[in-house]
């Protein structure tokens, strides 16, 4: 097994709660004063991206330092995650929804559903990437193997 990046993980991880933290804020606003602010939906996409980003960053650190394996595509890294025992398979799952959803604000930006977006940040799901570092740092604390590299 190749020894892991902590540092690297850890800037992920830091990256993930920063953005989750102020995408709950950007929601703390009604629908209508939300879908009415372009700076804030553009801000809250922005932030959604950067989540995403660091979430698939670390599942493709790990697949390629601890699977020796590339992920075909965003989604599917986190199914390989699953295979393996590192995240469980219903987290892989909301995952792989979550890097397709980044996928169309990256690349369909006039096809955004601002209202998603807002379920989204006021809803659950932003839990799943506090999930994704909770399951990922106890699997790294059990495997005393792995190394700063």
């Amino acid at each position: 097994m190749m020894p892991v990046d902590l540092d690297k993980i850890n800037a992920r991880v830091k990256d993930i709660r920063e953005a989750v933290t102020k995408l709950r804020a950007s929601g703390n606003i009604p629908l209508v004063d939300f879908l009415a602010d372009i700076d804030r939906r553009d801000l809250a996409c922005y932030r959604l991206i950067m989540a995403a980003e660091a979430a698939i960053g670390i599942c493709l650190h790990l697949a390629a330092k601890v699977l020796k394996k590339a992920a075909e595509e965003y989604a599917g890294c986190f199914q390989l995650l699953s295979d393996h025992h590192l995240i469980d398979q219903g987290l892989a799952t909301r995952l792989g929804r979550m890097a397709r959803f980044r996928n169309l604000l990256v690349h369909q930006y006039w096809e955004i559903n601002y209202s998603l977006v807002y379920e989204i940040i006021t809803g659950p799901r932003l839990s799943d990437l506090e999930e994704f570092i909770r399951q990922i740092g106890d699997w790294l604390k059990k495997d005393e193997n792995l190394g700063a590299g």
